[in-house]
């Protein structure tokens, strides 16, 4: 009897601790997901990389939250891709530096170039839907718009298409509009095309070349704006809303002026809050949108998937592929792309006055990041966290580059020696010890250069280059300063 009753037991048994093995399975199954989340977070927070690190050293691990306020950045807005989702977002620090309002997942950020893949996403639903064609002349309405009343006209005939200005391989000269402050005058886009007041900007036909090849001036998109707007009757702003933004559910994206809450407020390289605000960009296609990560990751999604076969999306699939386009002889629509196959990626930087923002994604990989900050110091941190991004997800590119230490003979260090005048009331006084120089700005902290070059030396935080430029004798006559996308030029005084 008891040799009966005894394998009854032991099933009851293994039935008691399948179940709750499959309990916990599923238990800690959900919590990897989870944790892993967290843990990438945790990550990043701790995680950011300089630029450049000394040969024979690590790269060294740098807190998030220290860096906003070693680069004066008041606050930044991220969203993360993963497995082609999001799959974490988060936001850090305020809105402005006077208020202290923190940013939220709603809080809105000038776009500044990311304004034109969403620009050319609606000129593309008015392409599938017939309304427009890609290789639709435009060079003659050009013509008749800009060269009217000019007392000269050109030799040959102006020819572009669509297509060709949504890849910048129309032929404008490299233009990128520098905004209007809040109280001035805001031009219309005959006005800037033409270059008359009260546009800032020079005329759109100076340096144009039929033959340069892709280069990247707002005027292509200028011309776009005003050429869909004639074409349609709308504005763009009521264009993407119909073709874009309702059907993908996107409700914190926006060029209408009418429509802006929770924005945060754009700052200077010195940190200061840019008066009114932000400025105006009435070049809306170039770079007036104003969106949020989350929003705007849904309409970069929209389109991989697209291209990847959706038929029923917001593009055909040949259409979002043109937007892509791997060829490098066929630049993509909107996009700016760089690398080949798992390497293949969206590189895009945002950029207006007080706000910086950087879109990357990897499409073979399913994988990218929206990073959205309010100072003009904001793409300094922005490579920081891409280079924390890169090192979690093992992304292909953005890895701090390992630099040597050089030792010139003391007497080349000498004659960098001196001021160096910007203008008037900014100088730049540097000096020498042991193997580096020191850069001492007018009002700042000063800092050491290292040798790249005989005549070019670099500093590793912030990561800036300077060259020294030479006369005929061999004497230095002053520099050249490049930090990111910003230029000085000193002449040497003493």
């Amino acid at each position: 009897m008891k040799t009966g009753r005894k394998p009854a037991k032991l099933n009851k048994l293994y039935l008691l601790i399948f179940s709750l093995l499959a309990v916990f399975i599923f238990f800690f199954g959900c919590q990897t997901q989870e944790s892993i989340k967290k843990s990438r977070i945790s990550q990043l927070e701790k995680g950011l990389y300089r630029a450049v690190y000394f040969k024979g050293q690590k790269p060294e691990k740098l807190k998030l939250l220290n860096r906003l306020q070693f680069f004066k950045v008041p606050g930044i807005s991220l969203a993360v891709v993963d497995k082609d989702k999001i799959e974490w977002f988060s936001t850090y620090g305020y809105k402005d530096i006077i208020k202290y309002e923190k940013i939220t997942p709603a809080t809105v950020f000038q776009a500044g170039e990311l304004s034109q893949p969403v620009a050319a996403g609606a000129i593309l639903a008015e392409v599938k839907k017939g309304r427009l064609k890609l290789e639709e002349e435009a060079g003659s309405y050009y013509g008749d718009l800009a060269l009217a009343g000019r007392k000269f006209s050109p030799q040959d005939k102006i020819s572009f298409t669509i297509s060709q200005l949504l890849s910048h391989s129309a032929g404008f000269y490299p233009w990128t509009s520098t905004g209007y402050p809040a109280g001035e005058r805001i031009p219309d886009l005959v006005q800037i095309l033409k270059g008359e007041e009260p546009a800032t900007n020079f005329f759109s036909w100076r340096g144009f070349d039929q033959e340069a090849g892709v280069r990247y001036s707002d005027f292509n998109y200028v011309l776009l704006q005003k050429f869909l707007e004639d074409k349609t009757g709308k504005k763009l702003p009521e264009l993407a809303r119909e073709e874009i933004f309702t059907p993908l559910n996107i409700t914190r994206a926006f060029w209408d002026s009418a429509e802006l809450t929770d924005l945060a407020t754009g700052h200077s390289r010195e940190g200061s809050a840019i008066e009114g605000a932000c400025f105006r960009y009435p070049e809306q296609a170039a770079r007036g949108l104003w969106s949020n990560p989350l929003d705007y990751l849904k309409f970069v999604l929209e389109i991989v998937n697209c291209a990847r076969g959706k038929n029923d999306g917001l593009l055909s699939p040949e259409l979002a592929r043109q937007m892509l386009s791997v060829d490098p002889g066929q630049p993509g629509l909107g996009f700016r792309l760089e690398g080949q196959g798992e390497k293949f990626k969206i590189y895009m930087t945002g950029r207006t006055h007080g706000f910086r923002s950087a879109l990357v994604m990897y499409p073979a990989l399913g994988q990218g990041a929206l990073i959205m900050t309010n100072s003009d110091n904001g793409g300094l941190l922005v490579d920081e966290i891409l280079r924390g991004l890169s090192a979690i997800y093992n992304w292909p590119d953005f890895k701090p580059e390992e630099k040597p230490l050089y030792r010139l003979d003391p007497s080349i260090y000498q004659r960098y020696v001196g001021r160096y005048e910007v203008n008037g009331s900014y100088y730049l006084d540097i000096s020498f010890e042991d193997y580096y120089l020191v850069v001492h700005p007018t009002g700042q902290a000063p800092t050491k250069f290292y040798v790249e070059a005989q005549t070019i030396f670099f500093s590793a935080d912030p990561f800036i280059r300077i060259k020294f430029n030479l006369d005929e004798y061999g004497q230095v006559s002053g520099l050249a300063l490049w930090q990111e996308d910003y230029e000085i030029r000193a002449s040497k005084i003493s």
